[in-house]
């Protein structure tokens, strides 16, 4: 009876570990897959197209800036903190570092409003930042301001964002819902 009840055992525990290993490696697939299609579904564009073009400036962190604000069928987009986080906007660093080392031109139209703004990097290259105002309640407003979203992981409904204006610019809080363009960097 003993030997009956040695051969249970070994077999109840040889049963039990390929009962385990193969949860395990099950629950290893299941994770994998749900990782991947969560990941998937963060990218709110296909960002392989190329579409999106990057200036070096010279920074010293090797920084690159998109050249222009997204757009979609040609227009810049306005998304609201939420969406345009899913991208790779700016830091407050990073725009303090584009304030530090480069110079800026501001042009203005004949009533003196700003139109856009040239960013002259270190080596010369440079990009420009474009009257762009805001959408807020579905209406665009401040459109002589250059605004454009910042990365902010602060947990609350206002959100950092640039606003550039005649005689200078501020990083301020806006409302996250609020519409504003983006630019990337990388």
């Amino acid at each position: 009876m003993n030997e009956l009840s040695l051969k249970a055992e070994n077999y109840a525990a040889e049963k039990m570990n390929e009962l385990m290993a193969k949860a395990i490696a099950q629950a290893y697939a299941d994770g994998y897959r749900d990782g991947y299609c969560e990941r998937q579904q963060e990218i709110p564009v296909d960002l392989r197209d190329n579409k999106t073009e990057y200036v070096d400036l010279g920074l010293s962190s090797g920084t690159l800036w998109s050249a222009d604000y997204e757009r979609e069928n040609g227009n810049i987009m306005y998304l609201p903190y939420g969406r345009a986080d899913k991208y790779k906007i700016p830091t407050e660093e990073q725009w303090k570092e584009l304030e530090r080392e480069c110079r800026f031109e501001k042009t203005t139209d004949t009533n003196g409003n700003l139109e856009k703004v040239k960013c002259i990097g270190p080596n010369g290259n440079m990009i420009f930042f474009r009257s762009t105002g805001r959408i807020t309640s579905d209406s665009r407003s401040n459109f002589y301001d250059v605004y454009m979203w910042l990365k902010d992981e602060a947990e609350t409904s206002s959100k950092k964002a640039l606003d550039i204006w005649n005689s200078s610019s501020n990083i301020r809080y806006e409302f996250s819902g609020y519409k504003l363009p983006i630019r990337l960097v990388r």
